[in-house]
């Protein structure tokens, strides 16, 4: 089987492309891990509203990058691909 370097160049730039995206998404995930980790600590010490202005503030933004980058990564789901599952369904398969 002989590939094109056209060929060979379409599968490089979609390498960099899935891999610009993971990472961007690697990085979204690093700022939820930050804020749960607050949550969690806040809620462990008894006191789940005692967030302070910055890590509510913190907080709001980091849904807002989750949800956008969500949205990002579906432009990658092919027909066929399966849902992505729930907390619900993730925690109790």
């Amino acid at each position: 089987m002989s590939h094109t370097d056209q060929e060979f160049e379409d599968l490089q730039d979609l390498n960099s492309l899935y891999r610009s995206a993971i990472l961007d998404t690697t990085e979204i995930v690093g700022l939820g891990i930050e804020i749960l980790t607050k949550v969690v600590a806040a809620s462990e010490a008894g006191t789940p509203g005692s967030l302070t202005p910055d890590a509510q503030y913190q907080a709001k933004q980091t849904l807002m990058y989750l949800k956008e980058r969500k949205s990002q990564n579906d432009q990658f789901r092919k027909a066929g691909d399966p849902v992505p599952r729930t907390f619900e369904q993730y925690d109790h398969p």
